[in-house]
């Protein structure tokens, strides 16, 4: 929708007043981008042993070149943080191209550790201040749907809707955060919350994308940010992430801590669901509690915050403030060792950072990419475990 000069003006007031009123503090730890890295000597680089023999590697480098191309060609002039030192595009995607090329060849792992020691600079996550991070997990869930309303399918997934209005704080330079809301009488308000949604907000604007038959699979969706519909003709869609309400992202599982329904050393996506599953007559009024609302569109692959699609097992969600996108990382952790255990197994490899998450909101909080099946919604509920984050630079 185009708009006048002077509604222009009026949204970038409204933004500047907006990003002046917010005092709530920022999630723990917080780190700034001068902070989130530092680098270490070579002496201090991990073995960097890829426990998969690099499969899916090269797809996922290629994905963050087809990204960085696009950024090269509208904004040449991006630096990406790497701690205190902002780093020129083209070496990041010079840090991509002699990547591919080292692992194309297969070394051997002596080898490859040699190469990147020599040719490589490596900047460690200050995680949660002692270099620690947390990593958790995600993955591809499948619903049960219908493209239009009817018998068991009468929960909507919505698309943008038209009236979303998003201002982006590179627009405006003394915004913070990006702001979203739609305009009223040529005022930026606020967009819908997710309890004001489900009482029928954006009913009659056609924003509907399709229907499933559980509100509770439906919000699990949208902390995952893609999943496949499966429709009744046994054809499927997958649907990924399209934006989102800009309202604040509430954990509910720290809500159900809150009211003494879990411990927190139980909270787990099983478990999450299994008491709303247990407490149907509380589950609308608890998903509530998490104002934010993700809207999703069909896509031929899950796709990730960078526009370009995500690949198990290589992408990682990092914070966008703090750590450089479409780069080249390194991660070392532990993960279930099959699709029914909660038994872990320690696991490295080389991942690319590609996608975002409300969730995810520190220096201390990253999440790997699981695919689809068993095993990733196994591994993604139960996966909540320390480790330790690397960024790889060019020399």
């Amino acid at each position: 929708m185009r708009r006048t000069p002077l509604e222009h003006a009026l949204l970038a007031a409204l933004a500047l007043s907006v990003a002046a009123c917010r005092h709530a503090p920022p999630p723990a730890p917080a780190r700034t981008a001068d902070e989130a890295l530092r680098e270490v000597p070579p002496s201090d680089l991990p073995a960097f042993a890829d426990d998969l023999d690099y499969a899916g590697l090269e797809d996922a480098i290629g994905r963050s070149e087809t990204w960085l191309a696009r950024l090269a060609a509208s904004d040449p002039g991006r630096t990406f943080a790497y701690g205190r030192e902002r780093v020129p595009l083209a070496r990041v995607q010079a840090t991509l191209a002699r990547f591919r090329t080292v692992v194309a060849a297969r070394p051997a792992p002596a080898a490859l550790r040699e190469t990147l020691r020599r040719e490589f600079r490596a900047f460690r996550s200050a995680g949660d201040g002692r270099g620690t991070v947390l990593f958790t997990g995600y993955y591809l869930p499948e619903l049960r749907g219908a493209l239009a309303r009817g018998g068991p399918y009468r929960v909507p997934l919505h698309r943008a809707p038209d009236d979303l209005v998003v201002v982006r704080a590179r627009d405006f330079p003394q915004v913070a955060e990006d702001l979203v809301g739609r305009v009223e009488q040529g005022r930026l308000v606020p967009y819908p919350t997710r309890a004001d949604i489900a009482r029928g907000a954006l009913d009659g604007k056609g924003a509907e994308l399709c229907y499933v038959d559980s509100a509770l699979d439906a919000f699990f969706l949208e902390i995952q940010g893609s999943g496949v519909v499966r429709l009744e003709d046994g054809s499927s869609r997958v649907v990924t992430y399209a934006g989102k309400n800009g309202q604040r992202y509430a954990a509910v599982g720290a809500e159900l801590i809150r009211r003494g329904a879990l411990r927190r050393e139980e909270v787990s996506m099983q478990s999450i669901r299994a008491w709303l599953l247990a407490h149907p007559e509380e589950q609308a009024a608890v998903l509530a509690t998490n104002p934010s609302y993700v809207f999703f569109r069909f896509a031929d692959d899950a796709i990730g915050a960078l526009g370009v699609p995500v690949t198990p097992d290589r992408t990682i969600a990092a914070d966008a403030k703090v750590f450089p996108k479409g780069g080249l990382a390194f991660l070392e952790t532990e993960r279930p060792v099959d699709a029914t255990s909660a038994t872990l197994r320690p696991f490295s490899r080389f991942v690319l950072d590609q996608d975002a998450g409300g969730a995810i909101r520190t220096s201390g909080r990253v999440d790997l990419y699981l695919g689809s099946g068993p095993y990733a919604a196994n591994a993604a509920g139960r996966m909540k475990q320390p480790g330790r984050l690397w960024y790889l630079l060019l020399r």
